[in-house]
């Protein structure tokens, strides 16, 4: 596997897909060899400096890795279920639209009503847009909403069979609409289908609508009240705008428009067949389709591609599962040949614990490759102490290693905390976190409770540069 490249390919929805349901069967076990593969084949490759464009990196070149040791189908599930609902769309949607104008344009003696045939085509469907829009803005529910619908559609291309199958599925939405990035990139792919549809609702439109001016004699007309009717001539001047400089004739005149309008005589209507007022509406009417109706729709399409693309590039892999799985991929075992250290760190003892880089270094060369260089105390009540420990934050370390008790977690002051360190040192520098307990010889792994309780704050913080590691005075 070329990792480099692997790493490189940007994120989709078919391996967020596959992604999370290779995470919700991972164990132990597969970590162990995939730990391996990946200090070898993976992490010398990845991009250097900003901590994010390597977790997402490096995890993608793990997914990559692990579809290649094996199939992983659900993405393409997906991939291949909204492929067949977008073709049902356009195809169904396009049926719509055709017969709608057909039905409006065909018959003996057609006439079609300007106003009616725009409002239906056009107003109509935008009004429907607006609502649904305006209706997922107020609802409540959307993400239970959403998950079932991404269900369904790859329910189409592989129907969940049995509990267990039913299960992995329920996991898989409540995973993918968990979080706002990749709940956004999941609206945008099923908002665009939906727009794909309206694409084949509006090739239809004008498919038909070509047809029956080819076919028929179709005329067309206007009626209003005395108090309406100059909004007609307003409002066809406003939507004309976008093709009056290119296509003068697709911009019906005022006098025109006049000379079109369906008068009564002796109680029956009269609809002008003037040659001239058929040629001036059916252009508007094309055109009206095409900007308005194709064009805009196309319009959206990309427009929520867009989105989803931008979502998708914004997956920072922050929540405690993917935190901890990137924590398990990059730990180095006992044993383990380290690679060359490239970062200097600073040590700062919380608290004033007492603990000295000297008595952790093998262990920082080892786990995190890093050469503890100078070392301070921080968070303690010695104002010599904390200027020097600004003072060599504010020399921009290369790395800050910041080494706690384990029975020290009081969230507000280590939040604060890490907020100082962070503020000092940018958003970019690594911050590792060092939980340890004292022991009579030295510095000892702390306790599994306390360490959870350390794990989930740290992970809360969604700082992509932190992280949490426990000392192991084996390693």
């Amino acid at each position: 596997m070329n990792a480099a490249h692997a790493a490189g390919q940007r994120w989709t929805l078919a391996d967020l897909i596959d992604f999370e349901t290779l995470l919700a069967g991972v164990d132990e076990t597969a970590l162990e060899h995939d730990r391996l593969i990946f200090n070898r084949d993976i992490r010398p490759d990845l991009p250097h400096g900003d901590e994010r464009a390597r977790r997402r990196a490096g995890l993608r070149a793990w997914l990559v890795y692990r579809r290649e040791a094996g199939a992983i189908e659900t993405g393409s599930f997906w991939q291949q279920g909204l492929r067949l609902v977008q073709v049902a769309l356009l195809v169904g949607m396009a049926s719509i639209g055709f017969a709608l104008v057909a039905g409006l344009c065909a018959g003996a003696n057609p006439g079609v009503h300007v106003i009616l045939f725009f409002g239906v085509t056009l107003v109509l469907p935008w009004l429907v847009f607006a609502l649904f829009m305006f209706a997922r803005f107020l609802g409540s529910g959307s993400s239970t909403l959403l998950a079932r619908c991404a269900g369904r559609v790859m329910s189409l291309a592989a129907p969940s069979r049995g509990e267990d199958s039913r299960q992995r599925l329920r996991l898989l939405r409540e995973r993918l609409t968990d979080a706002a990035v990749p709940r956004r990139a999941l609206q945008a792919a099923l908002a665009r289908t939906l727009q794909i549809g309206a694409v084949g609702f509006n090739i239809g439109l004008v498919l038909a609508f070509v047809g029956s001016l080819l076919v028929f004699d179709v005329r067309f007309y206007w009626e209003a009240t005395p108090q309406t009717s100059g909004l007609v001539a307003s409002a066809t001047g406003v939507v004309a705008a976008p093709w009056r400089g290119v296509w003068p004739a697709a911009a019906p005149t005022a006098a025109e428009i006049e000379a079109s309008r369906a008068r009564y005589v002796d109680g029956s209507r009269r609809v002008p067949a003037t040659p001239a007022s058929t040629a001036v509406w059916w252009r508007f009417l094309l055109m009206s389709l095409l900007v308005w109706g194709l064009l805009a729709r196309v319009l959206l399409v990309l427009c929520y591609a867009g989105i989803e693309r931008r979502a998708l590039a914004a997956l920072d892999f922050q929540s405690p599962r993917h935190r901890s799985l990137w924590r398990a991929l990059t730990r180095i075992e006992r044993g383990a040949v380290a690679a060359p250290v490239a970062d200097s760190a600073l040590v700062l003892d919380v608290g004033g614990s007492g603990i000295s880089a000297a008595s952790i270094r093998g262990f920082l060369l080892r786990s995190l490759r890093v050469n503890p260089h100078e070392e301070q105390r921080i968070g303690v009540l010695d104002e010599a102490a904390e200027a020097a420990a600004d003072t060599a934050l504010a020399a921009q370390p290369d790395h800050v290693v910041l080494a706690a008790e384990d029975w020290g977690l009081s969230p507000r002051q280590v939040g604060a905390l890490h907020a100082r360190v962070r503020k000092a040192v940018g958003s970019q520098t690594p911050v590792t976190w060092l939980i340890f307990t004292r022991a009579e010889r030295g510095p000892g792994a702390p306790d599994s409770d306390h360490l959870q309780r350390w794990t989930r704050f740290i992970d809360g913080l969604r700082d992509p540069a932190a992280e949490i590691v426990a000392y192991d005075p084996g390693l």
